[in-house]
């Protein structure tokens, strides 16, 4: 495919020199700055620009600045060709964007030498430029999939951590229905309060489920707003989600809190890091199968680490622990990938290190974000 090379010069038979010098490639003239302008931005394929200074109503100099200042035409190579031949002139024109200067009279091989040139450039940078966008769209189309991922590894824990909540009031329905059937079958009819104390009671364990349903629907409820919220509430909030299935594993959770001013961000997407982080605690205990596994939480103003006995975190992946699909134990290493993606935009920073017996996460928020 031919490049494009647009001649602006206010004299044409100047330009008819040059269209004949220049036959193998496609040329597009103008007499004038401001028609170079239109063709420069209506044309999509314009791959240099070989222009004149002195021209009326707008010099060579004035069009190569609107062209420089415009996202569309900026990357444009500009060849300034004049017979003003002073030194101020020439670097002017170089401030002012050109990638070259060539004056008049010019010798043929010699400009047909730096044009060759500077289309060449114009090549590498025009398949840079085609190369980078297919390089964002790639990664775009990794971020989707891993997100994509990491949704449906936490509905899957969403779901056992649901199973966990809802074991033991199953069980207790379970019970009351059983003993009614069984009063029912032997004929023995209860009294008005013993039907209203089961009735009520039943009514309270199916609260307490429906409340779980709504805890979790609202842990993973899409929400883009910021707001002031203490690391402790949130803290407690996700352990309400997380007790049953700790409990079940025998896995201790110990806090301490100093924190006496809130903290500014988006409480739903911070949740959903500590979150992770707990998980990964857990199928790390599990992988490992650690005796008496424990948790230390430590909350400051803007702060928290979390701190395990599961064994730490292999040193080959400390460093990377962060990057997808790097994950310690069992782990994948989504969640951590996604934690410090959006601890780092709420202008916070998300660090792991090992102690002599586990692993610590510390978040810190740099700033007040207000």
């Amino acid at each position: 495919m031919k490049q494009t090379i647009l001649i602006v010069d206010d004299i044409k038979e100047n330009i008819d020199i040059l269209v004949e010098l220049l036959k193998k490639f496609d040329i597009v003239t103008a007499l004038d700055g401001q028609t170079a302008i239109d063709i420069a931005l209506q044309e999509e394929n314009i791959d240099l620009v070989l222009l004149d200074i002195m021209m009326p109503h707008m010099n060579g100099f004035e069009v190569c600045t609107i062209l420089k200042q415009n996202p569309k035409t900026a990357n444009i190579p500009v060849i300034f060709l004049s017979a003003r031949d002073k030194s101020e002139d020439i670097e002017k024109g170089f401030a002012l964007g050109g990638v070259d200067y060539i004056i008049k009279p010019f010798h043929p091989n010699e400009l047909l030498s730096r044009v060759a040139t500077h289309l060449e450039l114009r090549s590498y940078q025009k398949n840079l430029e085609i190369r980078v966008q297919e390089e964002i769209q790639k990664n775009l189309q990794k971020e989707q999939m891993i997100h994509q991922q990491a949704k449906q590894a936490a509905i899957g824990e969403l779901l056992m951590h649901i199973a966990h909540q809802w074991k033991q009031p199953l069980s207790s329905l379970a019970s009351i229905n059983l003993l009614n059937k069984a009063k029912a079958e032997a004929g023995v009819l209860p009294s008005l309060g013993e039907f209203k104390k089961s009735v009520e009671k039943s009514e309270d364990l199916i609260m307490f489920m429906a409340d779980t349903i709504n805890t979790f629907k609202n842990f993973y409820k899409s929400s883009n707003v910021n707001e002031h919220y203490f690391i402790s509430e949130c803290v407690l909030n996700i352990l309400s989600i997380v007790e049953a299935t700790f409990y079940f594993d025998n896995i201790q959770i110990y806090i301490t809190s100093s924190e006496e001013e809130q903290t500014y961000g988006n409480v739903n997407e911070f949740s959903q890091v500590i979150f992770s982080i707990l998980s990964n605690a857990r199928e790390n205990f599990k992988a490992r199968e650690i005796e008496n596994p424990e948790i230390h939480i430590r909350i400051e103003n803007q702060k928290i680490s979390i701190r395990d006995n599961g064994g730490g975190i292999e040193e080959s992946l400390l460093d990377k622990i962060f990057l997808p699909y790097v994950g310690s134990g069992s782990s994948t290493g989504i969640g951590l990938y996604l934690s410090k993606n959006i601890v780092e935009k709420q202008n916070g920073i998300i660090t792991a290190a090992n102690t002599k017996d586990g692993a610590i996460f510390t978040i810190e928020f740099i700033t007040w974000m207000d």
